[in-house]
């Protein structure tokens, strides 16, 4: 039990005076009693719940206070595996197959790097050995840059240790605990998603009503372009719309990280991060609040939405940029490196792709950029 983790001198507050009670052979009939007991000061004439019992007599609720009992909780959830990744608690959040699933987040400091993927492709096209088809799905992957061994992970399996927890455990002591665990457990821990689908649901379509006591939140969300066209257009209804308010509701994050692209997350994409902006603008963030885009490239856009957050000084978050893209595989099972190149005519400047191998052009594949 979780209990079991709390140093010696804390644990006789949790159960006071607990003693190991030998059952008779009629202790099945002896029982049945004090259950009917035990459902008749829980429930009124009405049928409805009573709340929590106070628990005057319990050590641990009558003689610490919130402040040290917070301490206790947050003394719990030190794990063992801390020590070896960058995300000192980070959880994977992600719904599947109609449960929730929580995984330890195993990235390293080195992940914080944008271009590592890509710096490995470059040391493989160099040497000429190694797997460039494996680094391209990684770099394609859609949770982003950082998380890649955290989605390989969950894909091949990896030791199950890692992942658990003494939140349950804790959950479960009694109800009067109950509130403050699952309110320590959301401010002690980075909470990361890697699909809309989860953030949704867990934001918008079944919140939880202590989600306002999330601290860090980690989103990466990579979208298909007509998620992004209602914001554009101004449409009433919009999930993405929906999932921006609903974090407008979390009053006291202290960092925030959100990471947006294009769903295929090819060479050439870009999202209206202008209305991004809009949206982000009223979220409140005490500490670090961080917006990872797609690489800036000089593409002409007519709607207004659609320009670059480069220059503007208003905004409340900083902005990073991935590197642009110097490999991707245009032709199947064949992974290319590229260079970009910029045509300049008049005030307007259009991209080119050059590959390596063939020595081709590819221009840009959206009709607004043709010369």
């Amino acid at each position: 039990m979780a209990v079991a983790l709390v140093p010696s001198k804390v644990r006789s507050f949790f159960r006071p005076g607990l003693k190991k009670r030998r059952r008779s052979s009629n202790s099945s009939t002896e029982c049945e009693p004090k259950k009917l007991k035990d459902a008749s000061t829980h429930t009124t004439h009405d049928d409805t719940k009573v709340g929590p019992d106070l628990q005057p007599n319990s050590k641990f609720f009558r003689d610490l206070p919130i402040e040290i009992r917070r301490m206790i909780y947050d003394l719990v959830w030190i794990g063992s595996y801390d020590h070896k990744y960058h995300a000192v608690r980070g959880r994977h959040l992600h719904f599947q197959n109609g449960h929730w699933h929580n995984t330890r987040c195993v990235m390293y400091e080195d992940d914080e790097d944008l271009d590592l993927i890509q710096k490995n492709m470059d040391r493989i096209h160099g040497s000429g050995r190694g797997d460039l088809l494996m680094w391209q799905r990684r770099l394609s992957s859609t949770w982003g840059s950082r998380h890649w061994r955290c989605e390989e992970r969950m894909q091949y399996g990896g030791k199950s240790n890692i992942d658990r927890t003494n939140f349950m455990s804790m959950m479960l002591v009694c109800k009067r605990m109950f509130p403050e665990v699952v309110e320590s457990i959301l401010e002690s821990h980075q909470f990361i998603f890697n699909d809309f689908f989860s953030a949704h649901r867990f934001f918008v379509y079944d919140p939880s009503p202590y989600i306002p006591h999330i601290r860090h939140l980690d989103l990466s969300l990579n979208l298909p372009f007509h998620a992004y066209a209602p914001l554009i257009t101004g449409g009433p209804k919009s999930r993405t719309r929906d999932l921006f308010d609903a974090l407008r509701g979390v009053s006291c994050l202290h960092s925030v990280r959100i990471s947006l692209d294009i769903y295929d997350r090819g060479p050439w994409r870009k999202i209206p991060e202008k209305v991004i902006a809009a949206q982000l603008k009223d979220l409140k963030v005490l500490k670090t609040f961080t917006l990872e885009l797609p690489p800036l490239l000089p593409i002409k856009v007519h709607p207004s939405n659609m320009e670059s957050l480069d220059g503007q000084e208003d905004t409340s978050f900083k902005v990073i940029r991935r590197p642009p893209l110097r490999y991707w595989q245009f032709n199947p099972g064949e992974v290319d490196r590229f260079t970009w190149e910029t045509h300049t005519k008049g005030r307007e400047s259009h991209c080119f792709i050059i590959m390596d191998r063939e020595g081709m052009s590819i221009p840009n594949p959206y009709l607004l950029d043709f010369f």
